[in-house]
């Protein structure tokens, strides 16, 4: 973590927090919001007018109100995605893989000790695999936290972990990162498989994943190793892992 020697915004930190609150468990009301994040109720009304006032939370015609999310943390978080360098160079690849194998393909990305779905090119059959931008994969059980796995060390996995006791084998993380992709058969949802292949930097280090998923009934076992190949050479082209 990088630490940066200067004094904090405490009303900054406590906005922040309100905003992931309001997310989390909108619409939710003062008297909630206070309980839930061990605040007292004059500085929870001036937080939360202050959130309104800039845009980022609206209040429900209840009385008392209870708030929500506007649209501008979408509109933020959108602009994030179209100028993030690597977001934006996966986002034809999502759509070339969502294309040749017919499934819904997304890119999560690691971040801090989370990994977050950042983008989605959902399949076009009617019966798919549904994911929005946001969505947490489990580290241990997701084909993504598989794939990213296989490039830490033992100890890293174990930090990163939410369960460690889920993990698999150092032999089989060691067979995911020489294969150059990861599977996951209904572990995460059933009736349900994913494939992915993880996207690092020039030195190795896990930065995220490209997968596709898609029901069981299509994505079957023996399109496996294709769509890890799709996978591993759209991260060769990202300029990460396996060439």
């Amino acid at each position: 973590m990088i630490q940066i020697a200067v004094k904090t915004l405490g009303t900054l930190a406590r906005g922040l927090r309100v905003v992931e609150a309001v997310a989390a468990h909108q619409p939710i009301g003062l008297t909630a919001l206070c309980q839930e994040l061990g605040e007292d109720k004059s500085a929870m009304q001036r937080t939360l007018a202050t959130l309104h006032e800039a845009g980022w939370i609206r209040p429900l015609a209840d009385a008392p109100p209870r708030w929500e999310l506007s649209t501008k943390p979408l509109v933020v978080a959108g602009r994030a995605l179209d100028t993030s360098p690597l977001p934006a160079r996966a986002r034809p690849l999502l759509a070339s893989i969502r294309d040749e194998t017919g499934e819904t393909a997304h890119l999560a990305l690691l971040d801090g000790t989370t990994i977050v779905v950042v983008d989605v090119a959902e399949g076009r059959q009617m019966v798919r695999t549904a994911l929005h931008v946001g969505a947490v994969h489990p580290p241990e059980t997701s084909a993504a936290g598989r794939a990213i796995f296989a490039h830490l060390t033992p100890e890293g996995r174990t930090d990163l972990a939410d369960a460690p006791g889920m993990l698999l084998t150092d032999a089989e993380y060691d067979e995911i990162r020489e294969r150059g992709w990861s599977l996951c058969e209904g572990a995460v949802q059933q009736g349900s498989t994913s494939i992915a292949s993880a996207v690092t930097d020039l030195s190795g280090k896990p930065l995220g994943a490209l997968v596709v998923s898609g029901p069981d009934s299509r994505l079957t076992p023996e399109k496996y190793a294709a769509a890890g190949t799709l996978l591993r050479n759209a991260v060769a082209e990202l300029g990460g892992g396996r060439h």
